[in-house]
């Protein structure tokens, strides 16, 4: 029986799950069976993205959030054969042929049939990279494809080898520690989230922000894989992200994971969790923080970013299994400090006191500056 409160047992079960922006059924068919094991509810949102529920007491919820696509590809037309890119894939990974596989049918089952097929040229589309393809058989227009790469592989040093490591690990990582909660019966109210369509502009993310799904005091995380940088190393730990490319998240939300990594420490100083603005990337972070949402960021870093691997080919993305199991550890230790977190920032009050303290200071010196001003 697989082992929830293993994300590494459970990523290698999403990751026989062909995904793409748009094109997410498989991965949310399987997350649904997952959360039918803990005895948790499913809500499927307008759009189709997931919301888990976990009730364990505390009044202010903690949302974990993960996208279920990665970038692939989408048919367009069959005379000649060609399609879009979606996602943020180097274009110099395609300048020789890449194979691929089509999926013939949005089943949730993994037994679709597959026809074998070659990325051979791309081209500037309308808003969009457009791809030339064959294919072994015939395809129809809206099919879409894959990267032809493993599905997953871990070897002896523990990197974790898969086609869609970002962001299937933050799912997996999801499951986990709703697991976890189950099992502890930790007494917080934990959401997790999965979202479609990251990969081609946060699309998923912004709708539920938009729809107010979450109640407004959550405090959002994004889980998310993110090109490994200095200070964020792979196996060095999982990362708090204080921010992405385009914005630095909320000093509460960094306190909360600062906490809970630091009680984990004091219970084994061997722990390693990172701390770090990952600028390689936007994340669903972001858009929540838009919508007016408390937000906060634990990243895995990732190598082959987008599936871009050496030498400009397309290879398979790989995080380190001791950082996803530490995100795992530091969620569910912030899960269960979202009922002592401070009303306040206790940053802030300290910055207020001290404001306080020394405005009088400040007011008795005024005219002195008053009258050398004047003086000019």
């Amino acid at each position: 029986m697989l082992d929830l409160a293993d994300p590494v047992a459970v990523l290698r079960e999403l990751a026989g799950c062909p995904t793409a922006p748009f094109h997410e059924l498989r991965v949310a068919a399987r997350l649904g069976l997952l959360m039918q094991d803990l005895g948790l509810p499913v809500h499927v949102d307008a759009y189709g993205n997931l919301l888990v529920h976990y009730a364990g007491g505390a009044a202010r919820p903690l949302a974990l959030v993960a996208h279920m696509d990665h970038p692939a590809l989408e048919v367009l037309e069959t005379a000649p054969l060609t399609g879009r890119l979606l996602g943020g894939v180097p274009l110099r990974c395609l300048e020789r042929p890449v194979a691929v596989r089509f999926l013939l049918e949005d089943r949730e089952d993994r037994k679709d049939q597959e026809v074998a097929g070659r990325i051979v040229g791309y081209f500037e589309g309308e808003g969009f990279v457009g791809l030339r393809l064959e294919a072994e058989a015939p395809v129809l227009a809206g099919t879409f494809g894959v990267f032809d790469l493993e599905d997953f592989r871990e070897d002896a040093d523990g990197l974790l080898y898969q086609r869609a490591a970002d962001d299937l690990a933050g799912c997996a990582a999801i499951v986990s520690v709703l697991a976890r909660c189950v099992a502890e019966r930790i007494p917080a109210t934990v959401l997790g989230l999965f979202t479609r369509a990251e990969e081609v502009g946060l699309i998923g993310a912004t709708l539920v922000a938009q729809q107010r799904l979450l109640p407004p005091e959550t405090l959002v995380v994004s889980l998310e894989c993110s090109r490994a940088l200095p200070g964020a190393e792979i196996g060095a730990g999982a990362v708090i992200r204080v921010g992405d490319r385009a914005a630095c998240f909320s000093p509460e939300g960094d306190l909360l994971l600062q906490r809970a990594r630091d009680r984990l420490r004091d219970r084994d100083p061997s722990v390693r969790i990172q701390r770090q603005l990952m600028s390689g990337g936007t994340c669903e972070a972001t858009a929540f923080m838009l919508a007016g949402y408390t937000t906060v960021g634990v990243a895995f870093p990732l190598g082959n970013y987008h599936n871009a691997g050496p030498d400009d080919t397309i290879a398979p993305e790989y995080i380190h299994r001791r950082d996803l199991q530490a995100g795992v550890e530091l969620l569910v230790e912030a899960a269960r400090g979202m009922a002592e977190l401070p009303s306040t920032d206790p940053l802030a009050e300290r910055l207020a006191r001290r404001a306080a303290e020394a405005a009088p200071r400040l007011q008795g010196t005024r005219a002195a500056f008053v009258q050398a001003l004047s003086l000019r």
